[in-house]
């Protein structure tokens, strides 16, 4: 009985400091929100319209120059399952690009660490991605534009699979262009390399076998498969495996927090 006063004590430390690092990150959020798009006007509603508007010029344009239909798959569909990942994926390792160097001046607070400002820019990006792939699903749904999810939790798994990855990328980014600002150079043509491989335009099922075997290796692949597995019909049959880019997550994760702890000196706190 004696032991369980300091059990209990350690327990609501922990779950105090808890409480107060959550609403330092949120606070981070919202002030990159503010940041970023003001507070006139929109303001934070661009956080969703923004992706949601190039989503649908892009769907509109594809929808005047393509067939309705390809390979069996209707092309709204085929590019709302495949721009809205790949939006996913651009915001959230864009905002790696020296993200610790941009935000530095607020590391004077005690309670504020790298890790809660790099943070804070991912989860803005998710949600305002997020929004506005629910927005455009509404609304295109209600209209009969496009197909409802055949299964929402393999729809979820391969969003969350490809934000997971994402982050980990975006993580590896922020150190490289703070460690070395010739990095930032490379991180649009590197951008624009994977958008034709990375299964945005694509589906695995439509390629030669000797091909198949070669995008097999790319992560980002596995995320499109499984994320329009959810949303296609049965008969349409993709390839895909979850285990793979969570390995590629957690092991760009890993090397991002490596590197994090070499480039910390090197940050300017202000």
């Amino acid at each position: 009985m004696p032991n369980s006063r300091p059990e209990m004590s350690d327990s609501m430390d922990l779950r105090r400091s808890f409480t107060v690092q959550i609403r330092c990150l949120m606070a981070l959020v919202i002030r990159e929100m503010m940041t970023r798009y003001g507070r006139n006007n929109l303001g934070f509603l661009w956080v969703i319209l923004e992706p949601m508007l190039l989503t649908g010029a892009v769907m509109l344009l594809w929808s005047l120059i393509k067939s309705p239909y390809e390979h069996g798959v209707a092309i709204v569909t085929f590019v709302l399952t495949g721009y809205m990942p790949l939006t996913l994926w651009r915001h959230l390792t864009q905002s790696g690009v020296f993200a610790f160097r941009r935000s530095a001046t607020l590391l004077y607070h005690r309670k504020l660490t790298l890790i809660d400002v790099f943070l804070a820019r991912i989860i803005l990006e998710i949600l305002g991605t997020t929004a506005a792939l629910t927005v455009v699903t509404v609304v295109l749904g209600t209209l009969g534009v496009v197909e409802p999810m055949r299964d929402p939790g393999a729809c979820i798994a391969g969003w969350l699979l490809m934000a997971f990855l994402a982050t980990g990328a975006a993580l590896v980014i922020a150190v490289l262009t703070e460690y070395n600002e010739v990095a930032e150079r490379f991180i649009q043509p590197m951008q624009y390399i994977l958008i034709p491989i990375s299964g945005c335009f694509y589906m695995v099922e439509w390629l030669p076998q000797g091909l198949r075997d070669v995008v097999w290796y790319l992560p980002m692949v596995h995320c499109y498969e499984l994320f329009r597995n959810g949303w296609l019909d049965e008969g349409i049959r993709t390839h895909f495996t979850i285990w793979y880019p969570l390995v590629w997550g957690l092991t760009l994760t890993t090397i991002g927090l490596i590197g994090l702890e070499k480039v910390r000196d090197r940050i300017h706190y202000g």
